[in-house]
């Protein structure tokens, strides 16, 4: 057991140096993109017992089980460790932010969208990088989603029997089952850094979640603070945003960068 900044590890020796550097990762995207202080959660190897994700301690922390490396010896595919932190960002942000309102519901009230792009924002800098390499891909393919769709649409994996986190299956260790399950993910990506831009807020997401807690029409809410309040639309916003792709330097081909 190691002690750390955002609560406990618990692995094999060999694999505490992820589990923390992969907590710590979280723990600081929760204070930036969240808005969560004072945060604790503990990391576990799931060959360890019998935990589920989300579980609590005696003291009342989540307690996330991941398979590490050593785990794993008969070359079994697993998730790569990367996205523990985007795991723990979707819990975090239904947990404290947008729980469930309804005893049967998967995940919590927020859109799916909102919930996906929680969750890519607590990526590091490679995966910010080839999220914004994909959208750059995906629009010169016209494959890119608008913004119409991508702020209505169900999540494009959430069909079917629903993944185990701790197993790997809901990192795409199993085939996509939809050909907008990439798109999705870079629009959760591309529209994050966008909505950051217009507010200067890096905890946007916070306070999405705030105004849809409050009962507010989230597409409203958008339109009011990137200068399409007046009259504006979503179909205004879609252009605003694919030239707002198209100027930022982090989306212009080979210039990509993780800054």
């Amino acid at each position: 057991m190691t002690d750390t900044a955002f609560g406990q590890v618990v692995t094999a020796a060999q694999d505490a140096e992820t589990a923390v550097r992969e907590g710590e990762a979280a723990f600081a995207a929760a204070k930036a993109v969240l808005g969560l202080d004072d945060l604790r959660f503990v990391i576990v190897d799931a060959a360890l017992g019998s935990t589920q994700w989300g579980d609590l301690s005696d003291d009342g922390a989540p307690i996330y089980p991941w398979v590490f490396a050593s785990s794993v010896t008969d070359g079994a595919p697993r998730a790569p460790d990367y996205v523990l932190r985007h795991e723990i960002g979707h819990d975090l942000f239904v947990r404290y932010l947008a729980p469930s309102t309804q005893a049967d519901q998967y995940g919590g009230d927020a859109p799916d969208w909102l919930d996906e792009m929680a969750a890519v924002a607590f990526e590091g800098v490679e995966q910010q990088t080839a999220r914004r390499r994909s959208v750059v891909l995906y629009q010169r393919a016209g494959r890119l989603l608008p913004l119409g769709d991508f702020l209505t649409m169900t999540h494009p994996e959430m069909t079917g029997d629903l993944p185990d986190v701790a197993s790997g299956e809901l990192f795409q260790v199993r085939r996509s089952m939809s050909q907008d399950t990439g798109p999705f993910y870079a629009m959760a990506r591309a529209f994050y850094d966008f909505l950051v831009a217009r507010t200067g807020d890096s905890s946007i997401v916070a306070a999405l979640a705030g105004a849809m807690r409050e009962g507010e029409p989230l597409d409203r809410w958008i339109l009011d603070r990137t200068g399409h309040g007046d009259a504006g639309s979503v179909e205004a916003l879609n252009k605003d945003f694919l030239a707002w792709i198209d100027a930022d330097p982090r989306y212009r081909g080979d210039r990509l960068s993780g800054s």
